[in-house]
C-alpha cells in the first residue's frame, strides 16, 4: 500500500498526472467546527500540558455518551482507552490476550495490521473466510478454524476493509455462540459512520451473553476525517482496563491533548460523516457501473473507504505474477495508483480507494486499462 503510494508520489515529481487509490484519508477537510477547536486550543498552555495515559477524562466520556445515544451500547468512561489510532491498540490488545503460540483468528480477506500485530504477539494466525458472493462470514469455515483451547483472540471488521462488507447481526450472534466466552472477540468498528444503506447496528447494543469478552476498536481516521491526527480508541471488558492503562503509562505516555479536545467536538457533528457516505457511496456504485464487464469483477461494497477488484482471470489469460505485478502495469500504463490485494489475502485483486477527488476519472482510466 505505502510503496504504491510512494511509486505515485515519485511519477507525480517526474511530470506524469497520477491520480492515486491508495490509502484511506479522505480528501475532505477536517470539519470548520473542529479545527476551531484546534486552533483555540493550541496557544493554550494549560491545555497542551495535559497528560492522561488512558485519554482526557472528557472525551472518554463524550465517547461512552456517543454510542450509547447512537447505538443503544451502554459503556462507562472507565472502560474506555484513547491511543494514537487503533493500530497501536491492536499491537497492544494482541501483546496483552494472547499468549505466544495461541490461536489469533482473522477475517480473510483481512485488514494488514491485525497480521503484523500477530506476528509481533508471537502468536498463531488462522483464518475465517468472507464471502465475497454474499458479502457475509462463511459460518462453516468459522467452526473449522475456531479451537477454544487454544484461541485467544477473533477478530470481526464491519464494515470490513477491503471488502466494505457489513456483518448480519445473525452472523455475529451465532459467532457469539460458538466462542461462548472462551476467547476474546474483537469488533473493529472504524467504518461503522460509513454505511451506505442502513443504520449500524453495535454488538454491544444486543449482544445479551458473554459480555464480558467482547471489545470494540474505532477510530477518528475515516468517517470523521482526521487520519492523521492519530486518535482512536477501545471500549474494553473490565478484565482487560488495567493491564491496557499500564501498558499505555508506559509506553504512550499521553496522546496529544488539543487534538483529544477536537474529536469532542467532531463527536457532536453528525453532517460530515454523512456527507462523506454519500459522496463514497455514489463512487462505490461508479466503480461497479463502469468496472463490469471489463474481464475483471468489481465487488460492491456495503459501506467502508474502499472497492475491490477481483482481477483473478485478467490475470491468469495475461500471465501476470499476480496483483503486485499489475499494479505497477497500471501506474505505468495509465498513470493510476491502486493498492494490490497481496496486502490483504487476496493476491489476484486490487484494492481500490474512495479518498480522492478525481476518483471517477480514475475509474474511468482503469475501464481504458482493462478494455483497451
Amino acid at each position: 500500500m505505502f510503496v504504491m503510494d510512494e511509486l505515485a508520489d515519485s511519477a507525480a515529481v517526474q511530470g506524469h498526472d497520477v491520480i492515486k487509490l491508495t490509502i484511506g484519508i479522505s480528501e475532505l477537510p477536517v470539519p470548520k467546527q473542529v479545527r476551531r477547536v484546534f486552533a483555540d486550543r493550541v496557544d493554550d498552555l494549560a491545555a497542551t500540558r495535559l497528560v492522561y495515559p488512558q485519554g482526557l477524562p472528557e472525551l472518554r466520556s463524550a465517547i461512552s455518551h456517543y454510542y450509547h445515544e447512537h447505538y443503544g451500547a451502554p459503556s462507562d468512561p472507565s472502560q474506555i482507552v484513547i491511543n494514537v489510532g487503533t493500530s497501536s491498540i491492536f499491537r497492544n490488545l494482541f501483546q496483552l490476550t494472547c499468549k505466544p503460540g495461541q490461536k489469533i483468528l482473522l477475517p480473510r480477506p483481512y485488514y494488514c495490521l491485525y497480521l503484523l500485530s500477530a506476528i509481533l504477539a508471537g502468536g498463531e494466525i488462522a483464518y475465517y473466510e468472507i464471502d465475497p458472493d454474499t458479502m457475509q462470514v462463511d459460518l462453516e469455515s468459522f467452526r473449522k478454524a475456531y479451537t477454544p483451547d487454544d484461541t485467544a483472540v477473533v477478530v470481526l471488521n464491519s464494515p470490513g476493509n477491503p471488502l466494505g462488507n457489513v456483518l448480519s447481526r445473525e452472523a455475529v450472534e451465532e459467532i457469539n455462540e460458538i466462542v461462548a466466552g472462551r476467547s476474546f472477540i474483537v469488533h473493529d468498528e472504524i467504518y461503522n459512520n460509513v454505511v451506505f444503506e442502513g443504520q449500524y447496528r453495535c454488538p454491544l447494543a444486543y449482544l445479551d451473553r458473554h459480555h464480558d469478552v467482547h471489545i470494540v476498536t474505532n477510530s477518528f481516521s475515516k468517517g470523521f476525517r482526521m487520519y492523521t491526527k492519530r486518535i482512536g480508541y477501545a471500549i474494553l471488558p473490565e478484565p482487560l482496563i488495567m493491564p491496557m492503562r499500564i501498558v499505555q503509562q508506559h509506553t504512550l505516555l499521553t496522546c496529544d491533548p488539543v487534538a483529544q479536545m477536537g474529536m469532542i467536538e467532531a463527536l457532536r457533528d453528525s453532517d460530515s460523516p454523512r456527507e462523506l457516505t454519500a459522496l463514497y457511496a455514489a463512487r462505490a456504485r461508479y466503480t461497479v457501473e463502469r468496472l463490469t464487464n471489463t474481464g475483471c469483477r468489481p465487488i460492491e461494497p456495503e459501506g467502508g473507504f474502499y472497492a475491490v477488484l477481483d482481477c483473478t482471470d485478467w490475470i491468469r489469460r495475461r500471465g501476470m505474477d499476480g496483483s503486485k505485478e499489475l499494479a505497477r502495469d497500471i501506474l505505468a500504463m495509465v498513470n493510476v495508483s491502486t493498492v494490490p490485494g497481496t496486502d490483504f489475502g487476496m493476491p489476484d485483486a486490487l484494492r481500490l480507494s474512495f479518498c480522492q477527488s478525481r476518483y471517477d476519472e480514475g475509474i474511468d482510466r482503469l475501464r481504458d486499462y482493462f478494455t483497451s
